[in-house]
Order: structure tokens, then sequence, then C-alpha cells
């Protein structure tokens, strides 16, 4: 389906966001259509106050600066209210269960919480019990509005989706999970290069090739060559910062011009940050002319307000 022959009609039958798994190609096009939206009121200095009287729980179980300013920003820019709660500081951190915790969330008032760094199975197990929407801001095998938002901003950059090609190299992580199921979706081919053992997750791989073009290979040159996008990660994610082995085998993936030169004369780089300059991506390739690692930060922002707008009620 081709994403500007599809007429909007900013609603979706989802109560919460966990992951791309559960959206359908048309859900994920009307979270891009209200992006745009929000950008172009956020451009023009647009106010809003969608989310007057409303106040959303961000529960953040790790450090953050793009969610959690992109959310305590839009949330402000909607109108509504916020209250941030460090995992550390609330009973989860004393062995609360997470229903508990779930249930009394709803019982305070509140219009939606957003989770960030818990497994999936305590984001599903959350959800649940919830008597209001819950949205994923990352676990450990997704990362949701991330890749909404790097849709969004391809389509923005390239005019479409459909028919494009995009190489992720890198570990097989929540990223490289979701841009299989985002960019599968909605026509697009997707192409991994990981090391041996570090692919990612195969049910999500069977997945997405039920809907598109899915490579997993270990060889960069052939996830990159003809790629319109070449995207990666850093290599060490959430709680794998002492993997000395996971280090070594990734290190020969790093996205340097040499590798990027194998895509398309006018392909461009992609990262979701933080980077780590020298690591997984040369200084030249993402401070270069065909970065748009910002564009990505910003749109982190629009989709954000987004997916609220799109599921508080």
């Amino acid at each position: 389906m081709d994403i500007n022959k599809y007429e909007p009609k900013y609603r979706v039958k989802q109560e919460n966001l966990l992951r791309l798994t559960d959206l359908t190609a048309e859900e994920i096009f009307e979270f891009l259509y209200a992006a745009k939206a929000m950008k172009k009121k956020f451009r023009v200095r647009e106010s809003s106050n969608v989310l007057h009287g409303k106040t959303v729980a961000l529960l953040f179980g790790n450090a953050s600066t793009r969610t959690r300013v992109s959310f305590e920003m839009g949330i402000r820019q909607l109108g509504g209210d916020y209250l941030f709660l460090p995992k550390n500081e609330t009973q989860l951190a004393r062995g609360e269960s997470i229903r508990d915790t779930a249930v009394m969330l709803g019982r305070y008032g509140l219009s939606a919480v957003v989770l960030r760094a818990f497994t999936d199975e305590q984001l599903h197990e959350f959800a649940s019990y919830s008597e209001i929407p819950v949205i994923n801001g990352i676990s450990d095998q997704a990362h949701p509005l991330q890749i909404l938002s790097d849709l969004f901003t391809i389509w923005e950059v390239k005019g479409r989706l459909d028919n494009l090609k995009l190489a992720y190299i890198g570990d097989g992580n929540n990223i490289a999970n979701s841009l299989i199921m985002g960019c599968s979706k909605v026509n697009m081919d997707v192409a991994i290069a990981s090391p041996h053992g570090y692919s990612p997750a195969q049910q999500v791989v069977e997945r997405g090739m039920q809907y598109g073009d899915v490579l997993i290979t270990d060889d960069i040159a052939e996830a990159v060559m003809g790629a319109d996008i070449v995207y990666t990660d850093v290599f060490i994610s959430m709680n794998d910062e002492d993997d000395e082995e996971k280090k070594r085998k990734l290190s020969r993936y790093r996205v340097t011009p040499e590798m990027l030169a194998l895509a398309k004369e006018d392909a461009v780089f992609m990262h979701c940050m933080p980077a780590r300059r020298g690591e997984e991506v040369a200084a030249e390739v993402i401070d270069g002319k065909q970065s748009i690692v910002y564009d990505q930060a910003e749109n982190r922002l629009h989709l954000n307000k987004a997916a609220l707008t799109m599921l508080i009620k």
C-alpha cells in the first residue's frame, strides 16, 4: 500500500502501543499522518490543548535523553501534565508486583503510562492489568516509537515508503526487531547484517517475511548493496555493557564511508542515538552530508505527540 494514496482517519483500534507486530499497515500510516500534522503545527507555533486535564506517567527503568525530553516537552505542548517516575524510586524496586502497580496507577486519574526499559513479559503483564493506555518507551525486544518516527523521517526525506530498501548493520537487537516489522508492513525491503550469534529474533524474522522481503546475513556488502537507507545502533545495548566478546565480533560491522558507498548514491544514514563515534559508526558518516540523525531525533517529539493523541481518549 502506498502511504501517499492513503486517506487518514486519525484514529486506531489499538488501546496500547506495545510492539509493531500488533499494528496493521493502515494503523502505522495513521500514526505517521498524525505525526505529520503535529510537526506542521509545531513549525507554525500553533498551540493545542488536546491533553488539557490529562496526566501521563513516565515510568522509566533506565537513563534517557530523547524519550524523556520528547515526551515531557510533547505533553506540555499539548496542554497536559506528566509525572516522572524513576523505577528505582518506586516500590517496584522493592519487589511490588507489576499487577499491583498497574492497577494502582489507573486509580489515580492518570490518562496513560509510558514504560521504559521493562522486559516484554513485564510490559504485556502491565498492559493486561492496566485500565489506561500503555505505551512502550523501549523494551528488551522492541522499540516501536523509535521505528515509527524513523518511518516518518524516511517518508519526509524520500517522499515515499514503498519499494525502498533499508540496510541495518550491527547487533540484532530491539531496534533491528522493530525495523523488520515496521519496514515489512509498509512494503519496504529490509536487510540485516549481523555476525553469527547476534541476528534478530527468529520469530520476528519469520513474521516479517509474511509481509515483505527480509534478508538476514553476515555479509555487510550483501546487505548494503543498493540500499536507500543505511541504519545502525550502538553495539552494546541495555544490560550488555561488559560483553567484550560481543564488542569484538561487532567491531567489523562499523559503518564507514567505504561501506556507505556501496549503497545508492542518494542513500541516507540513520542512527537512533546515542551514538559512539568510532565504534559503530565513523565520525565522517554520522557527521556527513548523508546523515539525517538529527531529523530522526526531532521527529521523536512529533511521533510521541501523535501516539498520545491517538491513544488517550
